[in-house]
Parts: C-alpha cells; sequence; structure tokens
C-alpha cells in the first residue's frame, strides 16, 4: 500500500491553481478566416482583463492553424463564467466551432521569464 501521507505533502505542496480547458473542434470553417480578426481581439480582451491563461491553435503538418481546431485555459470563477466567456468567442457564436469545457487543475510544471532592460526585449521559455 502507498503511503498516502507521503502523496498528500506532495499534493498539498504543488499549486492547485483550479482553470478551465476550452476545447474547440471544428464544425463550419467557411467563416474561419472572416472571423479570425474578431477572434483575436476577443482573446487579446480576454488576456486584458485576466480572464485568458493561454489560447491557441492545433496544428500539423497536414493542415493549416486552426483546421483541427483549438484549445483555450480561462482564469473563470465557475463552469458558468467559463461557458459565458466561451460564449462572446466569435469563432463560437458564429458556429464555426464548438466548444467542451473541462475543469483543470494546475499542479506542477514551470515557466521562464527571460526580460532584459536595454533593449526591452522579453522571451517565454
Amino acid at each position: 500500500m502507498a503511503d498516502l501521507s507521503a502523496q498528500k505533502a506532495l499534493l498539498a505542496g504543488m499549486l492547485n491553481k483550479p482553470l478551465y480547458a476550452a476545447f474547440r473542434t471544428p464544425r463550419d470553417l467557411s467563416q474561419m478566416h472572416d472571423l479570425l480578426g474578431a477572434h483575436l481581439q476577443w482573446a487579446i480582451d480576454a488576456e486584458r482583463r485576466g480572464e485568458l491563461f493561454a489560447s491557441g491553435p492545433f496544428v500539423s503538418d497536414h493542415a493549416a492553424p486552426g483546421e483541427l481546431g483549438g484549445m483555450s485555459i480561462l482564469r473563470a470563477a465557475d463552469m458558468a463564467e467559463a461557458e459565458r466567456l466561451m460564449q462572446a468567442d466569435p469563432f463560437i457564436a458564429n458556429g464555426v466551432f464548438n466548444v467542451e469545457i473541462r475543469k483543470w487543475m494546475l499542479m506542477e510544471g514551470g515557466l521562464t521569464v527571460h526580460v532584459t532592460f536595454s533593449d526591452k526585449r522579453a522571451s517565454l521559455l
């Protein structure tokens, strides 16, 4: 039997941050290019409000970006708020993509940011 107290201690030390992962799957891509600008503006606005943690299309050597769908990770108080945020995405509102949202717990991983002040450069690893 595994040492449950050791497992609990490991879990307690992790981030334990609830987020919402929204998976976009293609529905009717005929409007995708026409709505791309509006979708990108939605994402930028949500990012600036602190609602969007990360977002982007799934990619492949055999399909254009977006043709395979995409994923957005949202900061939301609950599932209802996450659904409201995604319904505001023009891609979802106009039926270009279907969306499935799942509550996700961010536990482990890392983020590295490098900022150089002299030339105002930044990179994310």
